[in-house]
């Protein structure tokens, strides 16, 4: 029996692996370290130049990064690589030229995506060759500084996805980069520099997220424009302006802070009490607002006429997303009253959800509520993502269901008008990122175990 069992130890069960399966292996170690595995054996070795079709640099030691990826294109010249992503990449002077030929030798082998994330101590430049990738379809760059794009933008035409974060951009680079890029569908800018201004000129784009640093934002031509998305924008006062977007279903974050310019309607502000809606937007469905606070701790005094005013510029809205400061020095009261206010017919027609995303309590938030849910007859839920922080101590923490239970009080849910309508507690505010993995399935089966059983 013992004879056996050595006779089993003395098997190579490796060699019986099929090889996807040991290639999935090589692909989980480091990169250096796969390729000292491949002299084991002639099979490991014949098996090792698979895992460069998805080529992660970044699972190599960044003190040796350069040198390394080097030899190992060298000695796989005719090797097609699929994907080429570093980590913290970090390189000196002398470096440059090593790394710019990266970009050339993937260009020839069919590189579709790439990723460059340099180091953030050191502003690492892109290197020129990246125009030579025509065949890149997804590009990410993290903090690096771009090359100038004015003339070199149209050789990567199919890029179909684009996400800069602390990059240095100057305007007309970044410009033309959007507008040549013909199949261009998705777009992240988050915390770039050297560009006052973003300028959406594209025919293919679906999705912009963003938020840049930029002071203004025109989307001037984007017949397929599906999503915008603005973290930020309010509190940093970006002016937004929307020429033509037809197909535009997501809007947010809209505040009082922005100068907003919908055609022949604008939004100076919040300094001008009275606003005419003139343009109206069919196509807009989803709705996300900023309500922040002014510096003293209070609701904008004009907010009711702000939020009225673009529910008549979008009239087909069938979701509302309302977002408010969560510091604990927010004060209560509330400016104006919902009750003067004649009935809303794109209300009626279309409203069918509204989320309070840092739902406190407050005066003028119940106000709001009542109002939507008394006016609003296909309403279908309502949402409130909760945040009783009336104590320093109790910060942050999740509201007692009694706080919740006399919260549904003075709400009172029942005179409403839509009377199949649900209203949904949660024990915590709305996740920061919640509509950039809305549709992920995993997000979606998780969303609703922290709302309360009462």
């Amino acid at each position: 029996m013992a004879a056996a069992v050595g006779d089993d130890l003395l098997l190579d069960r490796l060699s019986d692996l099929p090889d996807i399966i040991l290639v999935t292996i090589l692909s989980r170690l480091d990169m250096d370290e796969a390729a000292r595995c491949s002299i084991l054996s002639s099979r490991w070795r014949r098996l090792f130049p698979s895992t460069l079709l998805d080529f992660k640099a970044g699972s190599i030691r960044r003190d040796r990064a350069v040198d390394a990826v080097t030899s190992i294109l060298a000695a796989h010249p005719t090797e097609p690589v699929r994907s080429f992503s570093t980590y913290r990449l970090s390189f000196r002077r002398q470096d440059e030229d090593a790394v710019d030929g990266w970009l050339r030798d993937l260009a020839n082998r069919g590189i579709e995506k790439l990723v460059l994330y340099f180091n953030e101590k050191r502003q690492q430049k892109v290197p020129e060759s990246l125009f030579a990738c025509a065949s890149l379809k997804r590009l990410k760059v993290i903090n690096g500084t771009f090359p100038d794009a004015t003339e070199a933008a149209a050789s990567l035409a199919v890029l179909a996805k684009i996400d800069l974060s602390d990059v240095k951009i100057s305007e007309d680079s970044l410009n033309s980069l959007l507008s040549n890029c013909r199949a261009l569908e998705r777009l992240k800018i988050t915390s770039i520099s050297k560009c006052d201004r973003l300028h959406i000129r594209s025919r293919s784009l679906k999705v912009l997220n963003t938020s840049g640093d930029f002071k203004e934002l025109f989307i001037d031509d984007a017949p397929d424009l599906e999503q915008v998305l603005g973290y930020y924008l309010n509190s940093r006062s970006v002016i937004i302006k929307i020429a033509h977007a037809p197909k535009l279903e997501f809007l947010g974050y809209l505040g009082m802070n922005n100068d907003i310019e919908f055609g022949n309607t604008k939004f100076t502000k919040f300094r001008e009490k009275n606003i005419h809606a003139e343009t109206i937007m069919p196509s807009l469905k989803t709705l996300a607002v900023d309500l922040m606070h002014t510096p003293d701790g209070h609701i904008n005094e004009h907010y009711i006429n702000w939020v009225m005013q673009l529910l008549k510029v979008f009239p087909c809205l069938e979701t509302i997303y309302i977002k408010s400061d969560s510091w604990s020095e927010a004060r209560d009261g509330s400016p104006g009253s919902w009750d003067v206010l004649s009935s809303v017919p794109c209300m009626d027609n279309h409203l069918e959800k509204v989320v309070f995303e840092v739902y406190r309590g407050q005066e003028w938030q119940r106000d709001m509520a009542k109002f939507l849910h008394g006016r609003s007859r296909f309403l279908k839920t309502m949402e409130f993502h909760c945040m009783d922080d009336t104590s320093r101590e109790d910060y942050g923490r999740a509201p007692t269901e009694e706080w919740v239970r006399k919260q549904q009080e003075l709400l009172c849910l029942d005179s409403r008008a839509a009377r199949d309508a649900r209203f949904l507690f949660f024990k915590s505010q709305l996740v920061v990122n919640h509509h950039e993995f809305s549709h992920n399935e995993s997000y979606q089966r998780g969303y609703y175990r922290d709302m309360y059983k009462l």
